[in-house]
């Protein structure tokens, strides 16, 4: 018994012991296993929300291009708005449609629209007319009416497009300061209903963009029946406006699941960017592990259990016993191997996560560098080392101020100093400056420093970016230049149509007047004087208008060897005996696409240039060869295709950089008062963008002067044509015809009504196109129409037209001083000033066609 005893006390004993261990290892298993969850646990949040923070600073660099050009398209159409008088005088206006389109078209396709005070579009880039709807209860429209300059909009359904848009707009005033109304642009969310953006977590992404009240101006799978729900939570509000970047959770409104929410507020624009996911997408890993740990832990306690009951109802055989502890054991190792190795790929998919990172932080187009908070560079992303052409470990670890990248290396190590002990403090910092890259090149930089706080709210780490602004500060600079010289060429033009209509009157009054002058050489002389000093008037005016871009051009195919070569002799007469011109003109050139008479001035203007650069005599070397676009010897901004380049080099004194600047500036001049009127090398420049190519010139103190004229390469299919023979002038033996003279302009009219008299003509003058149509109606026998183009009320042009279709057998001709004047193909025309015998061919011309 008491052996029995012995060894029921003795196998209970051994029993307890047994369970003890069991459990004693199931408890450690399990609090290893619910350890490490933990951390698993922590580590899947703090993967979501550091993809969704890089998601965000990738909408959030989206978003500010959005805005910056949205604000440039705005400020541009504002300004053209003033220009036309306001917004009421782009109704109905074609030619401000096509320019808003192709503003649409240069800033991602967004659509453009300009309403009155009224809120009713006048003109808009995707529809002309604009479609009349009544847009005044839009909270854009209310917020101008209230005085906001420019205003972001929350997401709307268009009533005119049916697309879901957000809007930029800007306020437009009248010139006294009141109302006009509104300029807009609506932004597509294209970027923003890309679905299928993701990091690691799959399509479950949602990116937004939000005012700082929470409406919502662009969400990933925004529909039609969400638009204007927007976020209520006071703790996503109010991180909104209290933090520029951060993460937060909530219960997003649009489908109610609980998300992950990483954002950034847009420095100069009052929007939030967004990019969140679900808190169990964030999770569906650490789900899968707990599930498994739940698994392998219920599968080793089983065991253990089974093998702890095996064991207290076989304990009196040891060796049975023995050989299941062997097996237990074997079973722990396996499953300690099993951990180890699901650990071993945790490991990885971590090293992977980082090696995405940095995928991500090289391949932005943006400088980015990580610094520790003494300045130290810690990481560089490889847009700013393959710009300053500098290896990573030549600047990691050494002082951003330190590196060789600095255009003025004292100034930009006293600002970045005090730049990081501002950024240390907790201020971000923004400022431009000027880098060095590789081969000495200098570029403008938006460089910005933020701090980078931890779970605790201290500063550990400093985030620089870059971001170039070279072209675009170029851009800035060329189109303020375009629109000075489009404005001065506008003044230009006007001013030459004035003076052609006085010259007209001077030229042809001084015409009749030598026909009626006795036979005195000296009154003869002071006529002729008067006449030369009309007809250089005449030639200023040209230059005036080619300067403008507003002379007639009649482009065709021309030799260019041919056409200079025989200009030799009137070169050399103009250059003078102590210059020699050398001209070296190749055979076998393509042609060029060139009105010839134009480009003949051009060079007798440019021959002389030359001469009076070379008072003590020197060469004149004129070149021609073919040449492509784009290359690093074309003038800049010339459009791709082939091109002829005409090129005259003299050996004279030479400009400095400062006189080449102003080179082709309207009326400026080196010489003296009365010896030159500043237009000639405006005028080559005006001819050869006109003609769709451009002027280069080349010049240093001593080293003399180049031009070179880049037009444009006529197509194959055409061919040289011969010079237009001139008409005629001679009146005699011709009946006499009766003339319907219009022009509002008294003396002009009279004065071309009294050169067709001395022709034998009968006229009758109108001083408006409604007097015209009220004298052809008194005048039936009248048989030919001249009248001018710019009148008030009916233009000449639309006389014409309105002729055309009433009287299509009577004859009208175009008379105008303005060549950019619109005009027909079939409608003749005659350029102010004109003399006596180009009217009497004109209607020689005409008439006589009309009785053939």
């Amino acid at each position: 018994m008491k052996t029995t005893a012995g060894y029921s006390s003795a196998s209970y004993r051994v029993s307890l012991v047994i369970v003890g261990l069991v459990l004693l290892f199931l408890a450690a298993l399990v609090g290893l296993r619910v350890d490490t969850l933990r951390t698993e646990h922590a580590a899947a949040i703090g993967r979501a929300e550091a993809a969704m923070r890089n998601l965000s600073r990738v909408a959030e660099q989206y978003a500010e291009r959005v805005f910056e050009t949205s604000s440039l398209v705005t400020e541009r159409v504002q300004s053209r708005v003033a220009e036309l008088g306001g917004a009421d005088a782009l109704r109905g206006n074609a030619e401000i449609h096509h320019w808003l389109r192709d503003l649409q078209d240069r800033s991602a396709g967004d659509y453009v629209m300009v309403t009155d005070s009224r809120g009713i579009p006048v003109s808009a880039s995707y529809a002309h007319p604009a479609p009349q709807v009544d847009l005044s209860d839009r909270r854009w429209f209310r917020a101008h009416l209230e005085g906001a300059e420019t205003h972001v909009g929350e997401a709307l359904y268009s009533r005119i497009t049916n697309e879901i848009l957000f809007t930029f707009t800007r306020m437009l005033r009248r010139p006294d300061g009141g109302f006009d109304g509104v300029v807009q642009v609506a932004i597509r969310t294209s970027f923003f209903q890309q679905t299928t953006v993701s990091l690691e977590h799959g399509p479950s992404i949602v990116m937004g963009l939000f005012d700082i009240d929470g409406r919502v101006l662009a969400r990933t799978g925004l529909r039609e029946d969400q638009v204007g729900t927007g976020l209520s939570n006071a703790e996503v509000l109010r991180a909104f406006r209290e933090r520029t970047e951060g993460t937060v959770r909530h219960v997003s409104p649009f489908g109610g699941q609980e998300r992950i929410l990483a954002f950034r507020r847009l420095a100069d624009w009052p929007v939030v960017v967004t990019a969140s996911i679900p808190v169990e997408t964030a999770l569906a890993g650490w789900r899968r592990s707990v599930r498994w740990s739940l698994e392998v832990i219920g599968s080793v306690a089983f065991g253990l259990l089974l093998l702890a009951a095996l064991a207290i109802r076989m304990a009196n055989r040891a060796e049975r016993t023995g050989r299941q502890l062997a097996i237990a054991n074997a079973q722990l190792r396996e499953t300690a191997a099993e951990l180890e190795a699901r650990v071993e790929a945790r490991t990885r998919d971590l090293r992977a996560s980082e090696t995405r990172f940095r995928g991500v932080f090289d391949s932005t187009f943006q400088f980015m560098a990580m610094l520790a908070t003494d300045g130290t560079l810690l990481a560089a992303n490889r847009s700013g080392l393959d710009f300053a052409d500098l290896k990573r470990e030549e600047a990691v670890g050494r002082p951003l101020w330190e590196a060789p990248i600095w255009h003025d290396a004292a100034q930009a190590e006293r600002r970045l100093r005090e730049a990081v002990a501002t950024a240390r403090a907790g201020t971000p910092v923004r400022y431009e400056t000027t880098l060095r890259g590789g081969e000495g090149r200098l570029a403008t930089i938006d460089f910005s420093l933020k701090p980078v706080r931890d779970e605790a709210g201290d500063v550990v780490l400093l985030v620089a970016e870059g971001h170039d602004l070279t072209e675009l500060k170029a851009a800035e600079t060329r189109l303020r230049e375009a629109q000075k010289m489009e404005a001065l060429g506008q003044l230009t033009g006007g001013v030459a149509h004035d003076f052609n209509n006085l010259l007209m009157v001077v030229i042809g009054n001084l015409g009749l007047l030598r026909k009626r002058l006795p036979p005195d050489a000296r009154l003869h002389r002071l006529l002729d004087g008067a006449q030369q000093g009309a007809e250089r008037g005449a030639a200023l005016t040209q230059r005036m208008l080619a300067f403008a871009r507003r002379q007639e051009l009649r482009p065709a195919p021309a030799d260019l060897a041919g056409l200079v070569g025989g200009l030799r002799s009137l070169l050399e007469r103009s250059a003078g005996p102590t210059v020699r011109i050398d001209m070296r003109l190749p055979d076998g050139l393509p042609p060029a696409l060139v009105d010839a008479n134009q480009l003949e001035l051009a060079l007798l203007n440019l021959v002389v240039n030359a001469r009076d650069a070379m008072p003590q005599g020197g060469t004149i070397e004129i070149t021609a060869a073919a040449s492509e676009a784009p290359s690093s010897a074309a003038p800049p901004g010339l459009l791709a295709g082939s091109y002829l380049r005409l090129a005259l080099r003299d050996t004279g004194f030479g400009m400095d950089a400062a006189t080449l600047s102003r080179a082709t500036e309207p009326f400026f001049t080196t010489k003296g008062v009365g010896r030159g009127s500043g237009l000639g090398l405006s005028m080559v420049q005006g001819l050869a963008q006109q003609s769709g190519g451009g002027l280069k010139l080349f010049s240093a103190p001593g080293e003399g002067t180049t031009v070179e004229i880049w037009l444009p390469r006529a197509p194959a299919a055409a061919a040289v044509g011969p010079a237009a023979a001139s008409a005629g002038s001679g009146i005699e033996g011709e009946p006499g015809r009766c003339v319907l003279v219009v022009d509002d302009d008294p003396l002009v009219a009279a004065g071309t009504a009294m050169m067709l008299e001395d022709m034998g003509h009968i006229t009758v003058v109108a001083n408006s196109a409604e007097e015209a149509l009220q004298r052809l109606d008194a005048e039936p026998g009248v048989e030919l129409v001249l009248t001018d183009h710019a009148m008030p009320g009916m233009t000449g042009l639309e006389l014409a037209e309105h002729l055309r279709r009433e009287r299509p057998d009577l004859p009208v001709v175009l008379a105008t001083g303005y060549a950019e004047s619109p005009g027909a193909a079939w409608l003749p025309r005659l350029n102010k000033p004109y003399r006596q015998d180009e009217l009497a061919a004109l209607v020689r011309r005409l008439t006589r066609a009309e009785v053939d």
